[in-house]
């Protein structure tokens, strides 16, 4: 049976009965009160005309109060027929503009569910319905951007393997063909091809842990001044041939975390600040406690971030600016690594600009309990 169908037969129901008792309990009442308010009672045996007359008048009062009652009864099952009829009308109405909503988000879902993506449901009728439609836009809204994401990252993907994977096999036919020497300097270039690969495999892979939250953390106490520093030293000469300072300013905070983690987080944001800081600048590494939180925070001064790439950095593959990252070897997923990494140990990444210019990354990581 259909819910119109069951709602129409509940609502049937429920005002016959309600006529139907109250009908009862109406007549009931009335077979009790009628006869003593038209005076039938029992009187004294009498003798005589005076006492034939009165048998005469409580007989015909007795006739008149059971013709009221069955007046009463007939107007209880007309009241029972009229509130069927009505019961019927309402309750289909009501039925019906219940259902309908219902039956166009069957529908959609349906049709949604044979492959129809760009479907919405209607939003309009009872409001619990009503919040069912946006719930089911939601959800496919949502289905739908990360169908969208999944489709950029896989166009996004081939393009990064496709790019080292033609120069080498430009190169390897060139050298095959004898327009291309077999010497050093060449094998050093096709071995950068093959790192480059090996670099973006190798990320895509601990992307992939992470964001399906597989990737194993080895948590222990650990003092992030002491990792900010370890990172600075590790990228002071490469910095230094760049032309740029590392500035660090430290003061002393632990975190519950990951150690090997934390320094490929300060490693990812380092590295980009280097990627991005012109000569004769300074990188700024700050590190410290405020609030609830351990904040690690980079900046560099280097052209900044363009307002529109702001909420894409952390995103997989994204660069503001293709050839020149691809040139420096870089894959596009560190940033997307570290909110990855930063999510996973329960804390929070951003990127902002910097008043003066350049990025400002700040890393925020619960303190741990006393």
């Amino acid at each position: 049976m259909s819910l119109a169908s069951r709602l129409v037969l509940t609502v049937a129901l429920t005002a016959v009965f309600s006529v139907t008792l109250t009908g009862y309990l109406s007549h009931r009442a009335a077979g009790e009160r009628v006869p003593r308010a038209f005076g039938v009672m029992a009187g004294p045996r009498g003798q005589g005309a005076g006492a034939a007359a009165a048998a005469e008048e409580r007989s015909s009062m007795a006739a008149a109060s059971r013709a009221l009652l069955a007046e009463l009864q007939r107007a209880t099952v007309q009241a029972a027929g009229i509130a069927l009829l009505l019961a019927v009308v309402v309750g289909g109405a009501v039925a019906l503009h219940t259902t309908r909503p219902l039956a166009r988000v069957a529908d959609v879902t349906r049709r949604y569910g044979a492959g129809e993506r760009d479907l919405r449901a209607p939003t309009n009728g009872p409001d619990e319905i009503a919040d069912l439609g946006r719930v089911f836009n939601d959800t496919a809204d949502r289905l739908q951007a990360e169908e969208d994401q999944r489709r950029r990252f896989t166009t996004d993907v081939a393009h990064e393997l496709r790019t080292p994977l033609t120069v080498l096999k430009s190169e390897l036919e060139a050298i095959q063909d004898g327009l291309m020497a077999s010497d050093p300097a060449t094998v050093t270039q096709l071995l950068q091809q093959v790192d480059l690969l090996t670099r973006l495999v190798q990320d895509l892979r601990l992307l992939t842990l992470a964001e399906a939250g597989a990737l194993t953390l080895q948590r222990e106490r650990i003092d992030l001044a002491g990792v900010v520093g370890g990172a600075a030293r590790a990228f002071g000469s490469r910095a230094g041939e760049a032309g740029v300072r590392i500035e660090v300013e430290a003061r002393p905070v632990s975190a519950d975390a990951d150690g090997d983690r934390l320094h490929q987080i300060v490693n990812a944001l380092l590295d980009n600040a280097l990627r991005h800081a012109p000569e004769a600048s300074a990188i700024r590494v700050a590190v410290g406690p405020r609030g609830p939180d351990a904040v690690i925070e980079v900046l560099d001064e280097g052209p900044g971030i363009p307002p529109t790439h702001l909420q894409h950095v952390f995103r997989r593959l994204y660069r503001t600016d293709d050839a020149r990252l691809r040139e420096a070897g870089g894959s596009g997923l560190g940033l997307a690594i570290v909110a990855a990494i930063v999510a996973l140990h329960g804390g929070t990444v951003e990127a902002a600009n910097r008043p003066t210019g350049g990025a400002h990354f700040t890393v925020k990581l619960p303190l741990p309990d006393a």
